[in-house]
């Protein structure tokens, strides 16, 4: 089938998701491609025999990169997995997107990291998965499929939405999430509780220091009025 060639062009293009542009045989390999796909690539409801209209297949045109996303994104759900945005190919003629790599959450592998020793041991949440579509801009504007792999290497969870896939992914983060704000609303009552206390106990010494200033003020004023009588016994 020609997009087997055309497969291996994009998988060249794409290897590098930081890259802006393709080799010095990017301009020769685009032509040829987008001449491949506009002779090859079918309309969108001349779909093979045998695919479901909700999944995807190679040669699937798109009126841009966000209508493909959207597509995958929905299929995703259905099927029972999260997509995750991948590598990114650009023209070298003028830095514009021109391939985009769309894949499943679990691709590939988490890197060590060295906090392990010190921090709490992170779920695993990548296996390696190759399940994926790749998109390319064609001449005509549109994007269209130029791989597709279906097979997932890990359970799905067909009809659960993302929130749901993503709690299946970190069940004992969720607990732990749990327990925490359980342990925060109970801190929050106690606290409240202590601030009571002190505000009464705040009124106690403010009560306390008035009856003791009045106490004070009630000696001065007996001080100063038997002066005034001693002072006026002399007279």
């Amino acid at each position: 089938m020609v997009l087997n060639s055309v497969q291996v062009d994009v998988s060249i293009s794409m290897d590098n998701e930081n890259e802006t542009g393709e080799n010095l045989v990017e301009g020769a390999f685009q032509h040829g491609l987008n001449e491949k796909l506009d002779q090859t690539s079918p309309e969108r409801d001349d779909i093979p025999e045998g695919v479901p209209a909700d999944e995807p297949y190679v040669g699937q045109e798109f009126e841009s990169e966000a209508a493909a996303h959207a597509f995958y994104n929905a299929y995703a759900t259905r099927v029972g997995f999260i997509i995750r945005v991948s590598k990114l190919s650009r023209s070298r003629r003028d830095g514009s997107a021109i391939g985009r790599a769309l894949v499943c959450n679990k691709e590939g592998f988490r890197m060590a990291d060295k906090r392990e020793k010190i921090v709490r041991q992170r779920a695993e949440t990548r296996v390696g998965c190759r399940a994926m579509i790749l998109v390319r801009k064609v001449s005509s504007g549109k994007w269209v499929v130029t791989k597709f792999v279906k097979e997932h290497t890990h359970p799905l969870t067909p009809g659960k939405g993302r929130r749901d896939c993503i709690y299946d992914q970190y069940p004992n983060e969720h607990n732990k999430i749990r327990e925490l704000t359980q342990q925060l609303a109970i801190e929050k009552k106690r606290a409240a509780t202590y601030k009571r206390h002190l505000e009464l106990i705040f009124e106690q010494i403010e009560e306390h220091n008035e009856s003791l200033s009045k106490k004070i003020q009630h000696i001065v004023d007996g001080v100063r009025e038997m002066e005034n009588k001693e002072q006026q016994s002399r007279v």
